[in-house]
């Protein structure tokens, strides 16, 4: 007696070892990958995250006491914000107020910090930003090299290629902390 075979069972079996090859599949080529370590503000994402409302605070009282410029390139200004840090990139492109603050090549970075009064502030202040491209950390632009020349902060750099780029950092005056952070992108 010759016994029928059961072609649902061999089905079912069927779609079950597909989808543990490419469960398999997926994981080998997950774990093949470079993991990307985002240091925005010189912190991992996680310390960001639990202490993002102490930020936002700490940039209040800073602005209550100082006013506070970064001119890129001499034409392009921009103020201590964060909110672009929730932006798609694609946002930025479109209608962002930031486009174009970068070119390929030589840059400049000014910050200029006066008190309440008017008074340019020189003394007692750390300022250290990053440009980085916003996708990866290849081409990470360290800036802590700021020269105080005639009433602002100064920092040269230089962007390697056409992208979108964000900066940000921290600018401390004493005991005072603010952090900005902008999309832009280079041309």
């Amino acid at each position: 007696m010759v016994k029928k075979l059961n072609w649902s069972a061999l089905y079912i079996f069927g779609l079950f070892m597909v989808g543990l090859i490419m469960i398999t599949w997926t994981i080998k080529s997950a774990v093949g990958l470079p993991v990307q370590v985002d240091y925005t503000f010189f912190e991992t994402k996680k310390e960001i995250d639990d202490k993002f409302n102490l930020m936002a605070e700490s940039n209040v009282n800073f602005t209550q006491k100082y006013n506070i410029e970064f001119v890129y390139n001499d034409d392009n200004v921009a103020l201590l914000d964060l909110s672009e840090m929730f932006l798609a990139q694609r946002v930025v492109e479109e209608k962002g107020q930031h486009r174009n603050f970068l070119k390929v090549g030589d840059n400049k970075l000014a910050v200029v910090i006066k008190d309440k009064d008017g008074n340019v502030v020189s003394q007692n202040v750390s300022i250290h930003a990053m440009v980085t491209i916003a996708s990866n950390n290849t081409n990470d632009i360290d800036l802590t090299n700021f020269e105080f020349v005639e009433d602002k902060f100064v920092s040269n750099f230089e962007v390697p290629r056409l992208a979108n780029w964000n900066v940000n950092g921290i600018v401390t005056v004493g005991e005072d902390k603010g952090y900005f952070f902008i999309k832009t992108n280079s041309k």
